[in-house]
């Protein structure tokens, strides 16, 4: 089983490519089918290297409920962190939450490098079409070798850690976290918003309604689809995203 958390579609792409090379099933994270098989994958993004909130819930509850009373050799788990540019140690956060919960790591994690979606600080915005095509050019060829070290049970970290890993994740991300992972700096501008829906439809952990314009329900998990799906750019984040792009994997992949 592939369990997948996906805002933008970049790692759900990646999660698909992953279940076809290995003929696993796939499942949202966020309303996870139950397992018994003996490989459990991983797919997320990075955010602040780190790990999305969503995927720390659910690897300190489902995935360790999964696991107890398996011990080691009983199941290879393996971890797909997907990021614009890199992950710093996203990878000790993530088996720090499981092993806090049941006592285990990882296996074997690697990073994908994809397009950037992030655009809620300065000097962040999505990559310019021609970086995307090469980004995205570049996705399969590292799936596959990856499918390889998976099949062969290999225990490995390929991971693309940046500069400064450490002052990233655990200096940096814990900001992030407190100040940015929320979802009361949505604004919406109700002269361009035509209530389609897009947005509440993105939501990957049903943070939208729709009444007339879309209102957030405090459970965000950061990820942006709402701002990225939005056709009109009637979605911003407070006034830092106003003169920001907007990301389409289906620009690049139809």
């Amino acid at each position: 089983m592939i369990y997948y958390f996906s805002g933008t579609g970049n790692s759900l792409r990646v999660a698909r490519h992953f279940a076809d090379a290995l003929s696993e099933r796939l499942s949202p994270m966020a309303f996870p089918s139950t397992t018994s098989g003996n490989l459990i994958g991983l797919v997320f993004p990075v955010y602040s290297w780190g790990i999305p909130n969503v995927v720390e819930q659910f690897v300190r509850k489902t995935l360790a409920s999964f696991l107890k009373g398996k011990s080691e050799g009983d199941c290879f788990l393996y971890a797909v962190m997907t990021c614009g540019d890199d992950v710093g140690y996203a990878d000790k956060v993530l088996d720090a939450a499981l092993s806090s919960a049941c006592g285990r790591k990882f296996d074997a994690v690697f990073s994908v490098q994809m397009p950037n979606t992030y655009v809620c600080l300065p000097g962040f915005d999505v990559d310019s079409a021609e970086v995307c095509k090469a980004k995205l050019a570049k996705e399969q060829d590292a799936v596959e070798r990856i499918a390889v070290s998976i099949s062969e049970r290999k225990s490995v970290r390929h991971l693309t850690r940046g500069t400064f890993p450490w002052t990233k994740t655990y200096v940096i991300r814990p900001l992030f976290n407190r100040y940015l992972v929320t979802d009361k700096y949505f604004r919406v501008d109700a002269s361009r918003c035509i209530s389609c829906g897009r947005c509440r439809k993105s939501c990957p952990v049903g943070n939208i309604v729709l009444d007339e314009i879309p209102k957030w329900q405090s459970h965000c998990a950061g990820c942006l689809a709402c701002y990225h799906a939005c056709p009109y750019h009637a979605i911003n984040f407070g006034s830092m995203t106003q003169q920001k792009g907007q990301y389409n994997i289906l620009r690049y992949t139809l």
